[in-house]
């Protein structure tokens, strides 16, 4: 019988992983959709990634409460309840990305209906693409419990908190210098912020990995550390 019921759980473990997976690939869809539609200027698209966030809500809710059912009658401790508490906590990061994505595209529909048209005023497919390999990592680290995973999302971070402020500075410039690409630099710099707080997400579902596999919360990333420093101040 207690084999019979740990089976259950594990395959319902199984399952919310799986869950998670889809989400998260649709959270990364639309993240990569929402910087083609900026750059292209595809209005269409646009509107499937606004329609897509309904997709990732319903997933944040069916797995909350496939989580909050696990909670109440499995009874989980340790280990088996961190998993769980970490699942609650990695939905809420991912919806978030989504956001970020229907934010990022609602910024090319932003550009076209001000008759802009974007430049390629710094390297936001990069930056996109940093982000997305981010995400990537977090979530192989928190199926595969692999902690040299979490170390490798960590360190991109920096690599990606660099690139932003390169292109914040430098669209600051561009913003102060010249009027006629004002107005594309700001929307674009928008955009480029919302990449930088969608990989500081991706920090959390990394660090919650570790809280798994080592039972304790920690701050892993500087820029973290960073922002607790100067809560305190």
């Amino acid at each position: 019988m207690t084999t019979s019921i740990r089976t259950n759980y594990s395959q319902s473990i199984s399952s919310l992983q799986e869950q998670i997976l889809e989400m998260a690939t649709c959270a990364d869809t639309m993240v990569s959709d929402a910087v083609r539609a900026l750059i292209e200027g595809d209005m269409e698209l646009v509107r499937q990634i606004v329609r897509r966030d309904d997709i990732v809500d319903r997933f944040d809710i069916e797995i909350e409460t496939q989580c909050l059912n696990l909670i109440a009658l499995q009874q989980p401790v340790a280990r088996d309840l961190r998993i769980i508490g970490t699942a609650l906590k990695v939905i809420t990061d991912i919806e978030r990305i989504a956001d970020y994505a229907v934010d990022i595209a609602k910024i090319g529909r932003r550009i076209q209906r001000n008759h802009g048209i974007y430049r390629p005023l710094v390297d936001l497919p990069k930056l996109t693409q940093m982000t997305r390999d981010m995400l990537h990592n977090a979530l192989q680290a928190f199926i595969q419990h692999d902690l040299q995973m979490v170390e490798q999302v960590i360190q991109d971070d920096d690599a990606v908190d660099n690139l932003y402020h390169e292109m914040r500075d430098y669209l600051t410039h561009i913003i102060t210098t010249d009027s006629s690409k004002g107005l594309v630099a700001l929307n674009v710099m928008f955009a480029a912020k919302y990449l930088e707080r969608i990989s500081d997400h991706v920090v959390n579902i990394a660090e919650r990995v570790y809280f798994i596999e080592k039972g304790e919360l920690h701050q892993l990333a500087a820029s973290h550390l960073a922002t607790s420093d100067e809560a305190l101040n």
